[in-house]
């Protein structure tokens, strides 16, 4: 195979001789080298081009793009409301580690790749992964929060500006994408009580080992934990409040230091919980999940369950009387999807929608979650539209709201850059 699945750092031979030990620039108090304008543009897969003008001008431009996400991060982490579930971080980042290592037929081609690409080994590889999903996270949560707070303002966009666009693009309209909305019930496949008495008894036994060897939380939570966090001991970073479920939170923050919490159940399964330290409104925290494991009976009543949600809403009781009594609220998933490109789809999705109109009733299907397993899908497609190309009319009120987010959105950095430090250096 061609591609290569590991990113190229900066340092390889095709992206110019370049300094790359340099600052470029600072933002408040950090650092942002030239090594890291050649790694984003080795991440973006940006084409160096051979004029040398040139090339200075595509390295200012994405300096300028790091500038502005360094600080909007700042503002973000100043910002103590705005909090990110490090636990769903750590599980992305192994997803991507998992990705990137199946590529390889050997670990020990893996890590000579990562050597190769200039991230190290495969644990400095994964730090750095954590690293940027957390920016990104954080980022998107406290641009949420604005948005909630009324502090993200909307900027006007002009019908000439919005013509001006128009008369850029030649008078060709864009294509508009095949559209649907739904309603949906999503039942959760539940652990027998055979199981969760299984679990707890597991979880009751390590309790029991901890409490007179509380150092081996650790071990014990690489050799049993069943999450994410197992491989670093169950180590889940600093958390403010609000972060973690309800029944964890309540507990991880009533603990003191060094101390390991009796079993704590959650829709995940049973926790064990010790907080390492402790610093104003927030806890550096490790914990242990066992979960109930569930078997193909569970399986065969949630599929029955799912039928009977079918058999129910085709007969007429009420999509609000369904969602109440068995939609899975906690799960992550909508209950009401008002329009989705029928491209951005899960493929479960996808293959069982397939060609069916409005109105229709579909599934049950399954799809698969990571922390709850199986669960099966009820929906009623209340929209259909097909792709096509756009009127001009909807192609203007498109562009015009593209427009106003992006300057609205430029706007706010601007006015963020103005308030924190900024020295450009390159």
């Amino acid at each position: 195979m061609a591609q290569d699945p590991v990113p190229q750092r900066a340092g390889s031979p095709n992206r110019g001789a370049l300094p790359l030990d340099r600052i470029a620039a600072v933002v408040g108090t950090k650092a942002i080298l030239v090594s890291d304008i050649e790694a984003a543009l080795a991440a973006q897969q940006t084409p160096v081009p051979p004029d040398s003008a040139e090339r200075v001008t595509l390295r200012k431009g994405v300096l300028e793009q790091l500038i502005d996400v360094e600080v909007l991060v700042q503002r973000a982490e100043a910002d103590t409301s705005v909090l990110i579930n490090e636990v769903e971080v750590l599980e992305l980042a192994d997803k991507q580690m998992s990705r990137v290592r199946g590529n390889f037929p050997t670990d020990q081609a893996y890590r000579a790749a990562l050597v190769e690409a200039g991230f190290g080994t495969p644990e400095e590889y994964r730090e750095r992964q954590i690293s940027e999903i957390r920016r990104s996270e954080i980022q998107k949560q406290y641009i949420e929060k604005l948005q909630r707070d009324g502090k993200y303002v909307k900027v006007n966009v002009s019908e000439r500006d919005v013509s001006a666009e128009i008369e850029k693009m030649g008078g060709e309209l864009p294509d508009r994408p095949a559209t649907i909305g739904f309603q949906q019930i999503v039942v959760p496949t539940l652990p027998g009580q055979e199981s969760r008495e299984k679990a707890r008894a597991l979880v009751d036994s390590l309790f029991l080992v901890l409490e007179k060897k509380p150092s081996a939380f650790e071990e014990i939570a690489r050799q049993f934990s069943q999450d994410g966090s197992a491989e670093q001991g169950g180590d889940l970073g600093w958390n403010r409040r609000g972060v973690m479920v309800p029944e964890f939170d309540r507990v991880m923050f009533m603990l003191n230091p060094g101390v390991v919490s009796p079993p704590v159940e959650s829709r995940f399964g049973w926790h064990l919980i010790r907080v390492d330290r402790v610093q104003p409104a927030e806890v550096k925290a490790r914990h242990i999940l066992i979960r109930a494991a569930v078997d193909s009976t569970d399986a065969a009543k949630t599929h029955a369950r799912a039928d009977s949600v079918r058999a129910m809403w085709d007969a007429g009781v009420s999509f609000d009387s369904l969602r109440v009594q068995f939609h899975d609220e906690r799960g992550g998933e909508d209950a009401i999807i008002p329009e989705i490109a029928q491209t951005d789809l899960p493929p479960a999705y996808g293959e069982s929608i397939g060609t069916s109109g409005q109105g229709s009733l579909v599934g049950p299907f399954m799809i698969q979650d990571q922390q709850s397993g199986e669960k099966w899908v009820v929906l009623r497609l209340t929209r259909v539209q097909p792709s096509g190309k756009m009127s001009m009319d909807e192609a203007r009120r498109n562009l015009r709201r593209s427009m106003q987010d992006a300057y609205s959105f430029r706007r706010m950095l601007d006015t963020f850059r103005k308030q924190t430090y900024v020295s450009v250096r390159f």
